[in-house]
């Protein structure tokens, strides 16, 4: 089954522009993602998003040859429902402000969302812990540590 997430930036009016995450939305999969390959480059974070609802992030945008596609994915890179399956309204979704965002994001199903602020910090939202943290960066890193830890108690059983 699925993790699904929404993955959002602010703008400078205070919107936030969304776009929907199918695979591994939980904080050590993509959050851990957006803070290792994201947060820090915030025009690569915003061209991500606005290439509009994905089945999957990698650390890179774009692909480098012209054989990537939905079906035959370039290894690390993002995945979308628009540009490598062809679909249609697939787009962004905009909200007014961090409040609409908290309280309509899972238009999906989400159970993540994560918002890169102004400030360049991340505020994650868990829909079934049904929380908000500011400046998740830390938490996402323990969540990843922990991860890690787990599957290599489960590695050595």
């Amino acid at each position: 089954m699925a993790t699904r997430a929404r993955i959002a930036f602010e703008t400078q009016v205070g919107e936030i522009v969304s776009a929907y995450h199918h695979w591994d939305g939980y904080p050590a999969g993509l959050g851990y993602n957006l803070v290792r390959n994201y947060i820090g480059d915030r025009d690569k974070f915003m061209e991500a998003v606005m290439l509009g609802d994905a089945s999957h992030w990698g650390s890179k945008v774009y692909p480098s040859t012209s054989q990537h596609s939905f079906q035959n994915a370039e290894d690390d890179v993002n995945v979308y429902y628009g540009r490598d399956r062809g679909e249609k309204d697939v787009g962004t979704r905009t909200f007014t402000d961090i409040e609409d965002f908290a309280e309509n994001y899972d238009c999906a199903g989400e159970e993540y969302a994560y918002v890169l602020r102004l400030d360049g910090t991340l505020t994650m939202f868990d829909r079934y812990g049904e929380q908000r943290i500011e400046d998740a960066e830390d938490d996402i890193v323990i969540a990843r540590a922990r991860a890690v830890q787990e599957h290599r108690k489960r590695v050595a059983a």
